[in-house]
């Protein structure tokens, strides 16, 4: 008996034993669970902290941030974004939503013109998403500054050849007064008054071509922007040029896509092809100069310009785009330099792919404008969901 009495005990001390322990993980679980969802809390107090500091932080960015489903529909956007594409962006359609904001968007959809605005499109796929992240760039006062660089430049070269140009102004201006001078002899026949009379219209336009040439380049070479219709600019390309068909010069144009249009000064552009052409002729009046266009891949249109004169000299090659270099002794050496600035301020270039030796060859490229009719049949931007 004495010894179940025992047993007992100690059952019940074990027992004891056994619940304090209890007690005391329990006591330990409760205070590690307190501590877990207070460091729970404050993790997302600090996620919702930065969370806000991210969300101040982007829509303090200069630019536009636009992120974009697999749907093509606009999950969220930064303030800037919403200035410039509209309050009601998110949860749109955003292709749309981009063409219906934009004036001018590039074939290749990586620049974009919004009222006065001139923008950058960039885009970034989310890893491990199907997100995108679309980053909108304000480049006006970048291009502003540098329109405004290279005007200066052309003004500084402009001071630094004025004694050149003075002679070459100097040297058609007396010939023309001196034929002026014969003009007024009333002993000249007919024939004699026509001669002189044809001599001073030469060199009144060798004058006039000076001075296009030099405002030309200071200029910089677009003065207004319009949609160009590229077939229509060829056409004009001929009509400025029906004076030299009538003496003889040779152009052959191809045949045109239809719908090809470009952004830019109609006028700039017509002089920049046309001094291109004339540069031929100026090499050899016999030249056959051809005008073709074509449609790259990438949305641009070609131009090239090629005739069968004698080319460009080697050593003369690298120098052709140089202002007042010229290889004969009564150019300017403005037309190819003027040409270039027209094509740099359409965001193009030009290039001199063959100088030799089956004559020249120059390349002028245009980026294509997508016009609102043109957009449906167009290649699809890079924000364009396929």
């Amino acid at each position: 008996m004495q010894r179940s009495h025992e047993q007992l005990e100690e059952a019940f001390g074990a027992f004891n034993r056994l619940s304090e322990q209890l007690s005391s993980a329990y006591r330990d679980l409760e205070k590690r669970a307190a501590d877990l969802a207070g460091e729970l809390a404050r993790s997302r107090q600090e996620k919702a902290q930065l969370a806000d500091r991210l969300g101040a932080l982007i829509d303090s960015l200069p630019g536009g941030v636009v992120v974009v489903d697999g749907d093509g529909l606009v999950n969220d956007c930064n303030a800037t974004a919403r200035q410039w594409l509209g309050d009601d962006l998110n949860g749109n359609d955003w292709n749309a939503a981009l063409e219906a904001a934009a004036g001018q968007i590039s074939d290749d959809g990586r620049d974009v013109s919004i009222g006065d605005l001139e923008l950058t499109l960039s885009r970034r796929e989310l890893e491990g998403q199907s997100e995108t992240i679309f980053l909108l760039t304000d480049v006006s006062q970048a291009r502003r500054l540098q329109a405004e660089l290279d005007r200066h430049r052309r003004l500084a070269a402009m001071g630094e050849m004025a004694a050149r140009l003075a002679h070459q102004v100097r040297t058609p201006l007396s010939s023309a007064v001196l034929y002026a001078d014969h003009l007024t002899e009333r002993s000249l026949d007919t024939d004699q008054r026509r001669r002189f009379g044809q001599r001073l219209m030469a060199r009144l336009r060798d004058l006039e071509q000076m001075t296009r040439d030099m405002l030309g380049f200071v200029r910089g070479g677009c003065a207004v922007a319009e949609n160009v219709d590229v077939a229509g600019l060829i056409d004009s390309v001929r009509q400025t040029l029906e004076p030299a068909f009538r003496q003889g010069r040779r152009l052959r144009t191809g045949a045109v896509l239809p719908g090809l249009v470009v952004r830019g000064d109609r006028r700039a552009l017509t002089g920049a092809l046309c001094n291109l052409i004339e540069n031929a002729w100026q090499a050899d009046e016999a030249a056959t100069v051809r005008l073709e266009v074509s449609r790259s891949h990438n949305g641009w249109v070609d131009i090239r310009v090629e005739d069968d004169g004698p080319g460009i000299a080697a050593g003369e090659a690298d120098r052709v785009f140089e202002p007042f270099h010229s290889g004969r002794s009564d150019g300017t050496g403005l037309g190819l330099a003027v040409a270039r600035s027209v094509a740099e301020a359409h965001r193009g270039q030009l290039e001199l792919l063959r100088h030799a030796p089956k004559g020249a060859l120059f390349s002028l490229s245009l980026p294509l404008h997508v016009t609102a009719a043109g957009r449906e049949g167009a290649a699809r931007l890079p924000g364009e969901m396929a």
